[in-house]
């Protein structure tokens, strides 16, 4: 397709083109989306103190974190500010070893070195309510009424790297770790059990798992490309509240990913498209679904032609799999780069297409305005012919406002988004090639057909805590007929569209070194929700009431505690 002819000239172009400055190998260990980080490094981009974030691909790695720390701070002496100073300051905490490679330029040039405790995080969660499911006929089916098997993780916590927990109490415990040898060859892994001590947690249909890998990678860094293969989280896209494309709602899936880790500019007259990023990867899904093990690859290409303009293209194909592999290594290939995807009889595919805008205002407090679009070709819709060259068949938008400064000294933000997802949205046609890993929806955790809207107030109380309010309504509408075929039931009343609303608090402490011990770092995240719906999961008449609290503490060490090099 054009799209992804185009994009591969442009990556082309970089590849012989010239380096970039930190082109020696170095460590690269990506951070979890669920870091504090990344909250920083937001504050820091929305008061305009960084210039080089482009940050619509996630997750990025310590050492790309620790040069934007150094960006901003750069940013902070020109123009003081208290909460960028503070948050300047949390961060080189935070990423002091890698701050100090780049400081004493080491980056290039280290010892092989063992952490094994990179983050340890605890998590409670008491989670009340039914959860929402979208359910087709049985997995090994051929065809499915609803064109989507999935369902919540944790009712009110999505992107929670698909941690399903139960009804009542529930304990997390996360623990990552790396090491380094050779300064270009890094291993590393982030573990989590989860679940009720009771009793086994709730789980997808295979059986509940209380040990869960949410990133283990080896990653080879050449120059400024890192290729890694393990166990990939992805977020992509301009969304807060959600991702269209990729998010870390579902588990991690295992993957062969490239990409770049610092930002670079272009050769020749490409170098007018400014600042760019890509990231593409190659990986297997699950076996539930009919065509199960389907294959899965994917681009997305980031670029900042002008200091208050960003824009990106994203793509991905999901094909093959049991019962649909009819087809030769040439078909293999047409369908994995997405030159030549065949037809239904020799193997099927589902593609989706993006693109995404934004937009800054640094005279109106340095507003945000953002907007994604996202495509499916869909077997419904498909026009004869040229239908499989339109992956934007079904659009799904996403979009909103973001406001840093709502009051001048930085301290309060506003945020509004929104979220429309079509009828069609990661589904296609009766087959199972859906986007949904361990029956969990790997884009916006609404599913397809719905709408979400948030309003969400923060404010800074003391520089490092974060108080946040956020009013949200959702809308989700069925997506087959009445009478349908339910797994191993018929529902004979008409289905009628879902209403929720409700009220969402978070307070983050960033983190700090301990009193009394200041070699060891700690945060905390209290979040609390409380949402009614009606009609929940399409069900005429039933009123639902949702709550959610969980609190979690992180601990890393600071400096060089807890590490051996040699």
């Amino acid at each position: 397709m054009l799209l992804v002819c185009c994009l591969m000239l442009l990556a082309l172009s970089f590849v012989l083109g010239r380096p970039s400055p930190l082109w020696a190998s170095t460590y690269a260990v990506y951070i979890p989306l669920d870091d504090p980080i990344y909250n920083e490094l937001d504050t820091l981009n929305g008061l305009g103190y960084l210039d080089t974030y482009l940050s619509e691909i996630k997750p990025i790695s310590r050492i790309e974190a620790a040069r934007l720390t150094l960006e901003a701070q750069r940013e902070v002496d020109d123009k003081p500010n208290a909460v960028a100073s503070s948050m300047v300051s949390a961060l080189r905490a935070e990423l002091s070893v890698e701050v100090g490679w780049l400081e004493n330029h080491q980056a290039d040039d280290l010892p092989t070195m063992v952490r094994p405790m990179q983050r340890l995080e605890l998590q409670y969660v008491y989670s009340q309510g039914p959860r929402r499911t979208w359910q087709a006929s049985p997995p090994n089916s051929p065809s499915s009424s609803t064109m989507l098997n999935a369902e919540e993780g944790t009712p009110l916590l999505p992107n929670n790297d698909g941690l399903s927990t139960s009804q009542g109490s529930n304990e997390i415990a996360r623990w990552q770790g790396w090491g380094g040898i050779g300064s270009f060859l890094t291993l590393y892994a982030e573990g989590a059990a989860a679940g009720p001590m009771t009793h086994p947690p709730y789980g997808p249909p295979d059986g509940p798992s209380r040990f869960n890998l949410l990133g283990g990678e080896s990653v080879v860094s050449l120059g400024n490309f890192a290729l890694s293969f393990g166990q990939e989280e992805m977020w992509w896209g301009t969304g807060h509240f959600g991702a269209l494309n990729f998010s870390n709602n579902a588990p991690p899936f295992p993957a062969l990913r490239i990409q770049l880790l610092h930002p670079v500019v272009l050769p020749g007259f490409l170098r007018y498209l400014g600042q760019f990023r890509f990231q593409g990867f190659f990986g297997q899904l699950d076996s539930y679904r009919y065509y199960s093990h389907p294959w899965i690859d994917g681009e997305i290409f980031a670029f900042k032609p002008l200091p208050n303009f960003e824009f990106g293209l994203t793509h991905e194909i999901l094909f093959g799999g049991l019962h649909n592999d009819q087809y030769t290594t040439a078909g293999f290939l047409g369908r994995a780069t997405g030159f030549a995807t065949g037809s239904p009889s020799s193997g099927n595919t589902h593609q989706q297409g993006g693109i995404y805008l934004r937009f800054y205002f640094p005279r109106f407090r340095n507003a945000q305005l953002y907007q994604e679009m996202v495509g499916d070709d869909n077997l419904n819709y498909e026009i004869p012919g040229i239908g499989r060259f339109l992956p934007f068949l079904s659009v799904s938008y996403q979009g909103g406002l973001y406001l840093p400064r709502l009051t001048s000294d930085g301290k309060t933000d506003l945020r509004f988004e929104y979220t429309i997802t079509e009828p069609n949205y990661s589904t296609h046609g009766s087959d199972t090639l859906y986007f949904n890993y361990r029956n969990m929806v790997m884009g916006d955790a609404i599913g397809p057909n719905a709408t979400e809207v948030d309003i969400q107030v923060g404010r800074w109380l003391n520089l490092r805590r974060k108080l946040s309010a956020d009013i949200f309504y959702t809308e989700e509408a069925p997506n087959y007929s009445t009478n349908i075929y339910y797994p191993y039931q018929y529902y004979p009343y008409p289905l009628t569209k879902e209403h929720s609303g409700g009220l969402a608090i978070d307070l983050l402490e960033l983190p700090a070194a301990i009193n009394g011990f200041h070699q060891i770092l700690a945060g905390w995240h209290l979040q609390a929700a409380i949402e009614g719906a009606q009609a929940l999961n399409y069900q005429q008449g039933a009123v639902s009431v949702r709550a959610l609290v969980s609190l979690s503490g992180n601990f890393q060490p600071a400096a060089n505690y807890l590490a051996w090099t040699w």
